[in-house]
């Protein structure tokens, strides 16, 4: 019997199925997984580089090492917070997704975050991110939670394709950021309690 933990270890080909052949035809042509960060800690150190790099300027003392931390925080069967990453077999990182709480400080009465969406710059415009960003929000209806956040410094028409909403503009260390809000099209999405490890 597979777990719920062990459920988000498919084919992300799989995942766009149900999109139009011009979606699926942008996936990348060899078999892919999508699992859990604690599931494949291997690529945690890589990961944590590559976050720090990208948005280190965006929070007052975030580093590599901190960033590492986060990760190995994770828990196989907890909600959150988690990555999900995008990989061939145990040796090829293609890209990642998070889900956190309170991402952006001054803003703790939304959460929870989409975050730390990134594509490795080779395996872009693939339909990669995409199924990334479909992992999340699946994981979100499941869970039943009614509404998540993101903020993202110029991405705003990638995410309203998945019907994230501009909620207002922000700062983050200095640095302007447009926070967006997406609803679940499910009504009876209830809020949970914030730091619920179900």
């Amino acid at each position: 019997m597979r777990t719920p933990e062990c459920a988000c270890q498919r084919r992300a080909v799989g995942l766009l199925d149900s999109q139009p052949l011009f979606s699926r035809a942008m996936v990348v042509p060899v078999p892919v997984s999508i699992s859990r960060l604690c599931e494949v800690p291997s690529f945690a150190p890589a990961l944590a580089e590559t976050h720090a790099r990208e948005w280190g300027h965006l929070y007052a003392g975030w580093d590599e090492p901190v960033a590492l931390a986060d990760f190995r925080q994770e828990r196989p069967g907890a909600n959150l917070p988690t990555t999900w990453v995008l990989h061939r077999g145990s040796g090829t990182l293609l890209g990642s997704v998070s889900l956190v709480l309170d991402d952006l400080p001054g803003h703790s009465g939304l959460n929870p975050w989409l975050a730390s969406l990134y594509v490795f710059p080779k395996f872009r415009k693939q339909g990669l991110g995409k199924v990334l960003v479909r992992q999340a929000l699946d994981f979100l209806r499941q869970q039943k939670y009614p509404h998540i956040y993101l903020f993202t410094e110029g991405q705003v028409p990638f995410f309203s394709k998945f019907g994230f909403s501009v909620h207002g503009p922000a700062q983050a260390n200095g640095h302007p950021v447009t926070i967006m809000k997406w609803t679940s099209p499910d009504p009876t999405a209830t809020a949970q309690e914030i730091g619920d490890s179900r």
